[in-house]
């Protein structure tokens, strides 16, 4: 459990700093513009993974408290845990923008696509993507492993 669990949490760092990466290069979303310039991408990226290893660690707290688990293994509790992140992504969105964590960068981003549902989204994407290499990996390492099977 230990082993899996690091590699979740990596995985969600990795992604969510290659993810920022990608869009800094890629400038598929203008109105970061402003946040991008004033960062390097090794930076942003930086705090994009940092952010979401934040929310993450939220996650695990509440699923813990709520459903008994920190991180999904089986496919039911990836249901939960993914509900439970839809929500906590967008807490997390509306803090970020309300409390100015990366200063007035990204006023411009939310003015232009909404507070919430695209922090929320990121982090749907990072979590389920995290749950499916683990699950990947773990099948490969510990083949009989009823725990770590698909359903």
């Amino acid at each position: 459990m230990n082993d899996i669990l690091v590699i979740f949490i990596v995985l969600n760092f990795l992604i969510g700093f290659f993810s920022d990466i990608g869009l800094n290069l890629m400038n598929i979303v203008p109105s970061l513009k402003p946040y991008f310039k004033n960062k390097t991408i090794i930076g942003s990226a930086f705090y994009a993974g940092l952010t979401i290893l934040v929310a993450l660690f939220v996650t695990m707290i509440l699923s813990s408290m709520i459903f008994g688990f920190l991180i999904p293994l089986q496919l039911e509790q990836f249901y939960k845990f993914i509900i439970l992140t839809a929500i906590i992504g967008y807490l997390a969105d509306w803090y970020i923008f309300k409390a100015k964590v990366f200063g007035q960068d990204l006023d411009e981003y939310y003015k232009s696509l909404g507070i919430g549902f695209w922090g929320s989204a990121a982090f749907v994407v990072s979590v389920t993507m995290s749950y499916f290499l683990v699950k990947l990996v773990g099948n490969l390492r510990f083949p009989y492993n009823p725990s770590l099977s698909y359903f």
